[in-house]
């Protein structure tokens, strides 16, 4: 006689005993969820290529544990709450997530397009803007505008990350069509009324017209979010660079470019006119642009208009800021535990609550340092 199975088995998920919000979906938290975890699926940690745009230590932390928990924290509540107030008769809001160094803005950065990834939004992410400004990959003169540089192998990553992050809206993407025809050379030409997924193709197989892609992408996107046939959240880490003082690309008369000089910054700043609604823009504003050793160095820029600078300030204006803090003692207790159930904390001393309280108090309750003293715990 077969045996009949009362009960189904119990997973690890049944057992663990943190803190979990009421759902895996940002967009119902509420203040009820503040300090509490929840899990991203891995479907989507993968799509969001997650382990490529957190910050290394995370990164790290992914591939140990094999999952992807976070921690619902105010900003994240506030930001959300403005990305519920888009639509198409509302001019583009622009948010600032500013900080002190390791307070959780890179990773509010990536909650927020994880939101947007489920909400079906089109999502326009740019993980690192220095690495567009300071890693030097190839230059080449724009075909078009003869003044401005272009950075393919930078391009080409972006198109890659956004075809990506899109995969689950592709075909709706593929609905969009392009409003007149581009010439990227003599040859390669894209018709107008094309697929937007096309251009988006055209700039991954052919580098040299990457960054005219983008730029074009770009432009097609804020008119059809206009026209309120998608939503589109833009999300820039590292965004004052942008505006900053300094690259590392040289021109052709090996003098070095500024910003505005770069055909990449050029297109980015454009997602910061008034002229387009039915989306959003959140920004990071970093002080890596001005200091290369944040930990040992101690530089009191931390505002959006001491990083932004006032012609940055001016282009963004009006935004709406969200300070990122320092861990209160019950968001801490609820990532230790965590932290302690998946064996992240796994000496005996950091497994008592006078190990916790002292892990606490030696990272000054700064969110980075927390996390790096309990992963050496």
């Amino acid at each position: 006689m077969r045996a009949i199975r009362l009960f189904r088995p119990i997973t690890l998920k049944d057992i663990r005993q943190y803190s979990k919000c009421s759902s895996n979906h940002a967009i119902e938290f509420t203040n009820e969820d503040l300090g509490k975890l929840y899990t991203v699926e891995k479907q989507e940690s993968v799509a969001l290529k997650l382990t490529d745009t957190l910050p290394r230590p995370y990164s790290a932390q992914l591939n140990t544990l094999r999952e992807c928990t976070w921690l619902c924290r105010a900003p994240l509540v506030e930001a959300v709450h403005c990305l519920k107030a888009v639509r198409p008769s509302f001019p583009s809001i622009r948010m600032v997530l500013w900080g002190q160094m390791g307070t959780g803005k890179t990773m509010t950065l990536n909650q927020l397009v994880h939101v947007g990834h489920q909400q079906k939004w089109v999502v326009w992410h740019v993980p690192r803007v220095l690495t567009w400004t300071r890693v030097i990959r190839d230059v080449q003169v724009n075909t078009i505008n003869r003044s401005r540089v272009d950075t393919p192998t930078h391009a080409v990553n972006f198109l890659n990350l956004f075809k990506s992050q899109n995969q689950h809206i592709w075909q709706t993407l593929a609905g969009l069509k392009t409003e007149r025809q581009y010439d990227w050379s003599n040859v390669e030409k894209t018709p107008a009324g094309s697929s937007l997924t096309d251009v988006v193709e055209m700039g991954i197989s052919a580098p040299f017209s990457a960054c005219d892609c983008v730029g074009v992408l770009g432009r097609e996107l804020r008119r059809h979010a206009t026209e309120g046939k998608v939503k589109l959240l833009v999300a820039v880490d590292q965004a004052n660079s942008l505006y900053g003082n300094r690259t590392m690309i040289k021109k052709a008369d090996f003098s070095k470019a500024m910003p505005e000089e770069v055909s990449l910054v050029v297109h980015m700043r454009k997602f910061f006119d008034k002229n387009w609604t039915n989306g959003a823009c959140v920004l990071v504003a970093d002080k890596a642009e001005f200091s290369k050793i944040k930990e040992t160095e101690d530089f009191p820029l931390n505002t959006p208009l001491e990083l932004f600078r006032e012609e940055g300030f001016e282009a963004i204006d009006p935004f709406i800021p969200i300070e990122t803090t320092h861990y209160t003692k019950a968001e801490a207790d609820s990532l230790y535990n965590y932290y302690k159930e998946m064996q992240w904390i796994s000496s005996a001393n950091g497994r008592t609550d006078s190990g916790r309280d002292q892990m606490y108090y030696l990272s000054g309750s700064n969110p980075y340092l927390y996390e790096r003293l309990c992963s050496f715990n």
